[in-house]
């Protein structure tokens, strides 16, 4: 059993002797994944695995560790709709440990698409990616543009008033 999902937000905070695997899937085989790290501090030792399936074995698509920093590993994109996420810590974990993952389904508006001819029916964000509607205005940048968290998304700048 896999969780569809529009998006999410996955962080972990000084985990201790953690091994666990979650896998999610998009509402449609259209979409994929766009994966954004806001936070990423690993220890050596812990290692979070993403792999571009519905399972933990095969090739993964990156092994994140110590030596990963968020600009090296910049926006992850899925080829197929489903995305797992392995991670595994060990007994120790210095203060500040962990990550914070964002994760969208996404159907990308600029490719032509030859079997569909679908125009976004949800929010489609300034970069052409389209998004659930229900991801906008929830202080989440899950464009990667922040476009479904401004104006442009009609949101209320509640700091303005």
């Amino acid at each position: 059993q896999y969780k569809k999902i529009d998006g999410a937000v996955l962080t972990s905070e000084s985990e201790n002797n953690l091994e666990c695997a979650v896998t999610f899937q998009t509402d449609s085989i259209l979409q994929r994944f766009m994966l954004r790290f806001e936070r990423l501090a690993l220890d050596c030792h812990d290692h979070l695995v993403i792999f571009d399936s519905a399972h933990t074995i095969g090739n993964h698509k990156v092994d994140l560790s110590c030596r990963s920093t968020r600009s090296d590993v910049g926006t992850i994109f899925t080829q197929g709709n489903y995305v797992t996420l392995k991670y595994t810590t060990d007994s120790w974990s210095p203060e500040g440990n962990g990550f914070k993952l964002i994760i969208t389904a996404y159907k990308d508006n600029s490719l032509p698409d030859i079997k569909h001819d679908l125009k976004c029916r949800e929010f489609e964000c300034r970069n052409t990616f389209c998004i659930s509607s229900n991801l906008t205005c929830d202080g989440v940048n899950h464009c990667g543009d922040n476009s479904d968290e401004t104006g442009y998304a009609s949101c209320i700048d509640e700091t303005s008033s």
